[in-house]
């Protein structure tokens, strides 16, 4: 899949590269990151750094997924990721996910993230539903999903494997392309 590049109002996403290391890792010791995320914990600067060169463009070359850094478009301070964790382009199917460093909460980041790969995804690749999903609790993710206009159509039992090996409840979301605004 080609690799690319988002303009989304004060925000740029593109993939992160080598050079997004830093502030990464400096992001993923967040608490929150790590209560919600699948991020390692504790995260070490070799974490960030497989994710930028490994796990980043292995992602992208394989078309499973499509992991974008979000930056502020003017000064290029690194701000969170977006992406679409999982794809099923066959089948027209995606899901997304995201985080925001703490530096950068309350700036809408997330939600207009969201909404950028959402058009992209629904207008490039063909996504014909978008799923996101967040362990019951989560209530930032859920409430960035539905600014984003998700409709929560449940809860699916023991669906999240928590770190400790016990599992928890997800909530369950979804957007179609008749769904957003322009």
């Amino acid at each position: 899949m080609d690799i690319v590049e988002i303009v989304a109002g004060s925000f740029q996403l593109r993939p992160c590269q080598t050079v997004d290391t830093e502030w990464v890792c400096r992001a993923c010791q967040d608490p929150g990151i790590q209560r919600w995320t699948r991020v390692p914990s504790p995260y070490r600067s070799n974490d960030a750094f497989a994710y930028v060169t490994d796990f980043v463009p292995r992602s992208w070359e394989s078309g499973r997924a499509a992991p974008f850094g979000v930056f502020d478009a003017v000064s290029g301070e690194g701000l969170g990721t977006v992406g679409l964790v999982s794809m099923d382009l066959a089948d027209g199917l995606a899901e997304i996910g995201y985080w925001v460093a703490p530096w950068a909460r309350g700036r809408g980041v997330a939600t207009a993230g969201t909404l950028a790969v959402a058009r992209w995804a629904f207008g490039t690749l063909g996504v014909a539903r978008l799923a996101w999903m967040a362990e019951v609790g989560n209530h930032g993710s859920r409430a960035v999903a539905e600014r984003a206009g998700f409709t929560v159509e449940g809860t699916l039992r023991d669906r999240v494997r928590r770190r400790d090996g016990s599992r928890a409840d997800a909530w369950i979301g979804s957007l179609l392309p008749t769904d957003l605004k322009n």
